[in-house]
């Protein structure tokens, strides 16, 4: 095939794939143009029913009344004021621990022989009860070997005893013997002075008189030596009774018991252990007593101070009455700054059930204020925390603790009696700032107080020194904006007087109007 006949060929073939092609790109243009027409139909109608849905304009609210109506006063919610002439309750949150924990420690030396179940901390013992046995064999030889020398001490002693009484009965002999021969040189002292005796003869007189007198004088010197030596054996007595006493008790300190009734806090030590004096075995806790500790803020310490005077007829000692009230009829100084003696109830809620303790107010801890917290810790006393009173709260079924445990967070209820007159305000009426708004004349006004304390929905104020008084009307609904004399009322709908302007800004009185 020449060169004409092969383009020729190619020819033929090239046409028919360039007509598949050009039919091909056309279809795809078709499709490309119907997706773009979709396309922009579908966006201008979503923006059409944005427009229609988002652009309304928001309905403002506009006062409806003419203009030259009168404006609505502000509507308030009123409670009257009542007097309290009760007594009320300081309550406190406290923390009952443990009046004593005693340290049980070894007296003796030796290896632990003996250490019961029940010596296991958080059990319960009782004074008296066995807590360790200590190995005592060396203590019992000790006690066998001061008991033989106490008994030779005795023994050595009433030989002393009859040594003087027989030294006693030989004195007696001599002294005889001695008056005999006294007489005897007399005799012959007389008869040499008339010359009928010779000189040998009083010489040997003489002689006698010395040797009796000389074995009078051994006799009662070894008797004096016999008392000394008495003396002796009478304090070595004591000296081996002594010794033995002090055996007895460390063969009795072997076995060491329980000083009180309490739960056992920790055990440190275990049956086979060596021990020595001073080595500490376990920690008791004294159960037989609880204490509570709290802290009283300034208020608070003053109303104890004031209720403290009311029950003891002594004044508490200040700043004027130290100098003079500090001293006791016996010289001895007091305390200035003594906790008065008030009662007071402690009180556990668990499981819906209020157990309840009698206790009293006992000291100050620390030496004062507490430089932290600024307030005054405190020490309650509970003497009896077995002895309960249950008060349930939302279970008809009871269930408390039987006695007062240490850890257990508490609430300290104080009684006071107030000495000044006091005024009940529902609690939702006191305004930050200590204020209270009052109705008067159908005027807003605004009156300082002090707050003694708030208990639920009602609160205690201080009558004395405020302009607040008995059947006022307090304001305990909410209010947008004050001044003090605004016109306000507590009817539904009443209108201002004419001449009279709200001073409540119109979206507030809005607010109400809503409300």
């Amino acid at each position: 095939m020449n060169a004409v006949e092969k383009s020729a060929a190619v020819s033929d073939v090239v046409v028919p794939i360039l007509v598949v092609e050009s039919q091909t790109a056309g279809g795809r243009s078709w499709l490309h143009f119907v997706a773009n027409v979709g396309g922009a139909i579908l966006i201008l109608g979503l923006g059409v029913f944005g427009f229609l849905f988002f652009g309304r304009a928001p309905a403002v609210p506009t006062d409806g009344r003419p203009q030259d109506a009168a404006p609505v006063l502000p509507l308030v919610e009123v409670a009257d004021v009542k007097v309290w002439d009760q007594s009320f309750h300081l309550d406190l949150d406290g923390e009952a621990t443990t009046y004593r924990i005693l340290t049980v420690g070894a007296e003796v030396t030796g290896r632990v022989l003996t250490k019961p179940d029940t010596t296991r901390s958080g059990t319960f013992v009782n004074k008296g009860d066995l807590l360790f046995e200590i190995d005592a064999v060396n203590y019992q030889l000790d006690e066998q070997r001061l008991q033989a020398r106490v008994a030779q001490a005795r023994e050595e002693l009433k030989a002393v005893e009859i040594d003087i009484e027989n030294t006693s009965t030989l004195i007696t002999l001599a002294e005889e013997e001695n008056q005999l021969q006294n007489n005897h040189l007399e005799r012959v002292r007389t008869l040499f002075e008339r010359k009928s005796t010779s000189d040998s003869e009083m010489d040997i007189a003489v002689r006698q008189e010395l040797t009796s007198r000389n074995a009078l004088q051994t006799q009662q010197n070894q008797r004096n030596a016999m008392f000394q030596l008495k003396k002796t054996k009478a304090a070595g007595l004591k000296l081996a009774e002594a010794e033995l006493e002090r055996t007895t008790i460390d063969l009795q300190r072997c076995r060491i018991v329980s000083p009180i009734t309490g739960r056992i806090v920790d055990d440190m030590k275990e049956e086979g252990d060596y021990v020595k004096p001073g080595d500490q075995l376990v920690h008791v806790s004294d159960s037989s007593r609880m204490e509570i500790k709290c802290s009283l803020k300034g208020q608070e310490l003053a109303w104890v101070w004031q209720h403290g005077q009311q029950l003891n007829s002594n004044p508490i000692a200040t700043s004027e009455t130290a100098t003079f009230a500090g001293d006791s009829a016996d010289g001895k100084q007091l305390d200035p700054f003594k906790m008065p003696a008030i009662p007071c109830e402690i009180a556990f809620e668990f499981e819906g059930v209020e157990t309840i303790w009698d206790g009293y107010l006992s000291r100050y801890e620390g030496s004062g204020m507490d430089r932290a917290t600024r307030m005054f810790p405190c020490r309650v006393i509970v003497d009896a925390p077995e002895k309960t009173r249950v008060r349930a709260t939302s279970r008809t079924t009871s269930i408390s603790p039987p006695i007062l445990l240490s850890g257990m967070y508490v609430t300290v209820r104080i009684p006071i009696d107030s000495p000044v007159p006091l005024l009940r305000v529902p609690a939702e009426s006191i305004r930050p700032g200590g204020q209270l708004w009052i109705v008067r004349e159908g005027k807003l006004k605004i009156v300082a107080i002090s707050l003694v304390r708030v208990d639920g929905d009602s609160a205690l104020v201080r009558q004395e020194g405020s302009a607040l008084q008995a059947d006022d009307q307090v304001i305990i609904s909410p209010l947008a904006s004050i001044t003090d004399g605004m016109a306000v009322t507590t009817d539904l709908g009443v209108t201002a007087t004419v001449g009279t302007a709200a001073t409540v800004p119109q979206a507030a009185s809005s607010q109400e109007m809503q409300r």
